[in-house]
């Protein structure tokens, strides 16, 4: 799986199981979930375990039936590594999803947020509207001042 989208995963989880409204009702649910469930996920784990232990010595025998050849880099896929911005700015943006796509809140976010990004357009737009003007009596003043220079 991809490093980024497991990090925008990672973030939506967070996002999902701290929601400040629903927040305490879902790790409830996690909870009991897990408590019912511990015994069969801890045996699963262990028999994984004992599965990649069992597996070990036949991976040392095909290391040495491959001998000197170097396979490691026809294996390689190339993947850059991992960097911790990279894997924070994943979680941030699968947190922002989780968060303004909520089945329950999610539309109120989304208005919210239009409605804030409206509102600072606006005000953008009114410091700016003076702009022209003042930006059009500074050049009538140079060109004044040059021309008095130049006469």
């Amino acid at each position: 799986m991809n490093r980024l989208a497991i990090g925008a995963l990672l973030g939506g989880i967070a996002v999902y199981l701290y929601d400040p409204d629903l927040g305490v009702e879902r790790r409830g649910r996690l909870s009991s979930i897990w408590q019912e469930n511990r015994g069969s996920a801890l045996q699963a784990g262990r028999v994984a375990s004992e599965t990649i232990e069992s597996a070990r010595p036949l991976a040392r025998r095909m290391t040495k039936a491959i001998g000197s050849r170097d396979w490691a880099e026809v294996f390689d896929r190339g993947r850059s590594a991992a960097s911790l911005p990279r894997l924070l700015g994943a979680a941030a943006a699968g947190g922002t999803i989780v968060y303004f796509m909520d089945p329950v809140k999610g539309s109120e976010r989304r208005l919210s947020a239009v409605e804030t990004g409206r509102r600072a357009f606006r005000q953008m737009a009114n410091v700016m509207k003076p702009l022209p003007s003042r930006v059009g009596d500074h050049i009538a003043e140079a060109v004044e001042v040059v021309t008095s220079k130049v006469s």
